[in-house]
């Protein structure tokens, strides 16, 4: 993840604050149902954020927390976005004269019946650990609730047959208590991700369900896996027809119910197609100015890719290169789908042609498209020409740091020994009349020697 060094620097600082309070049952709820989704790093990075914002607001730099964590800085980036994306924590950015700074806002996990009812939340957790651990999980946190009958009778008593408070008070609040009231209210703000309908415009929902009406799959599952079937929609460029068609197909004829998994693999196993995406035919201004500015190479991979489902052009995309799509590819664009962080499709297929033909990597692996995805979020990339114009001031920088890291280096002047330059002589020294003595006498020695043997 060469992006993160341009995203974050060790000198950067940081500050934390909390959005919700945070309790030990949180800290469970973290380990058992979050940190499968999010892996260790990440795990470890939230909860010493989490004791950072008992400290002084003072900004701290970057490396304290690689120190701390005992990590590199590729990693600590890919466990802030992982925690972004998981609606653990909100960062903003604040550039100054001094530098820059971060603010993480933490925000408490979700309670385990909102985990549990979210469909994106508990599918990953069920892909990351299995039927059986899912089971053991569900159990685990299921609440049990007393059960009422008509031989179990209700005897607690109500606050006010407890405590006493001043009527008088109660009817005029002093103004302090109307001030901490107003302090401590909080906005009904969700921080989960939700589907984003502009990503799924052209699909005709009533129409599929209607299409539906006389199979055994029942109308009330088809609203429970609603997220699903439209992300499998706007990934495989499928309409209301053949999706309906794939539907009927999965369904468990035991039980009558829908076989997420089932259709997953099947519809993985159809042969890829030209579909119609959500962009128009018609070009704003917006775009138009974004697209003086790329080449004739860039715009008509922009076109293509607003014809093509995103498997249809990973598909194409490597099969150029002589390679595949894999299975874990295929996963990787399907979360990044179901997140609907993009409204518009052909942003994934500009970002999956950033991935293969430019960077040169040979799959998409999911952090390093989450990094990717998060930095063109964060620079409010909402169109395929916003996405080209991203890639090319990445690499202007990179050019641009690699100039000036060249002209830091200092020349290195080869000197030549004197006797290796034109015109050498070799000094000449006075030799005395002992030193003369000393060589005659060594000759001589040695001579006596040679007559000896």
């Amino acid at each position: 993840m060469q992006d993160a060094f341009f995203k974050l620097n060790p000198r950067d600082g940081f500050v934390v604050t909390d959005a919700n309070y945070l309790s030990d049952f949180d800290r469970q709820v973290l380990t058992y149902l979050y940190q499968p989704l999010m892996g260790t790093a990440a795990y470890s990075l939230y909860l010493l954020l989490w004791t950072q914002q008992t400290l002084v607001q003072t900004a701290q730099p970057h490396s304290t927390l690689l120190a701390l964590l005992n990590i590199d800085l590729p990693t600590l980036y890919e466990s802030r976005i992982h925690l972004e994306a998981l609606g653990l924590i909100k960062t903003y950015q604040q550039v100054t004269a001094a530098g820059r700074t971060f603010t993480y806002e933490l925000y408490a996990p979700q309670a385990p019946n909102a985990f549990f009812t979210d469909d994106l939340l508990s599918l990953l957790l069920y892909e990351a650990v299995g039927e059986t651990r899912f089971e053991q999980l569900k159990a685990q946190f299921r609440l049990h609730p007393v059960k009422v009958s008509a031989d179990l009778e209700e005897v607690s008593l109500s606050f006010l047959d407890v405590f006493h408070v001043n009527s008088q008070l109660l009817s005029q609040p002093p103004a302090t208590i109307a001030e901490a009231k107003s302090e401590f209210k909080t906005p009904g703000t969700t921080t989960q991700p939700q589907l984003d309908e502009r990503a799924t415009a052209d699909f005709d929902w009533p129409f599929f369900k209607q299409q539906l009406h006389a199979s055994f799959v029942s109308v009330r599952q088809l609203d429970h896996y609603h997220d699903q079937l439209l992300t499998l929609h706007a990934l495989y460029g499928l309409n209301e027809l053949e999706l309906a068609q794939y539907v009927n197909e999965s369904v468990d004829i035991t039980t009558n119910k829908l076989d997420l998994p089932a259709l997953k693999r099947l519809v993985a196993r159809q042969p890829t197609k030209v579909a119609p995406t959500t962009a128009t035919a018609t070009t704003t201004e917006t775009n138009v100015a974004a697209t003086k500015d790329l080449s004739q190479n860039d715009q008509q991979l922009i076109t293509i890719s607003r014809q093509l489902a995103p498997i249809t052009f990973l598909t194409q995309l490597k099969q150029q290169q002589g390679g595949y799509v894999t299975d874990s590819e295929q996963r990787v664009l399907e979360r990044l789908m179901s997140r609907h962080v993009f409204a518009d499709a052909s942003i994934i297929n500009i970002l999956s042609h950033y991935v293969i033909s430019v960077r040169k990597m040979p799959t998409l692996t999911q952090a390093y498209v989450d990094g990717v995805a998060n930095g063109w979020l964060q620079h409010n990339v909402t169109t395929p020409e916003a996405a080209m114009q991203e890639v090319k001031s990445f690499y202007r920088q990179k050019q641009a740091l690699k100039r000036t890291n060249r002209n830091k280096q200092p020349l290195r002047k080869e000197t030549l020994p004197d006797w290796a330059k034109d015109g050498y002589q070799a000094p000449k020294q006075k030799v005395t009349a002992e030193q003369r003595a000393a060589v005659q006498k060594r000759l001589a020695a040695l001579q006596a020697n040679k007559d000896g043997e």
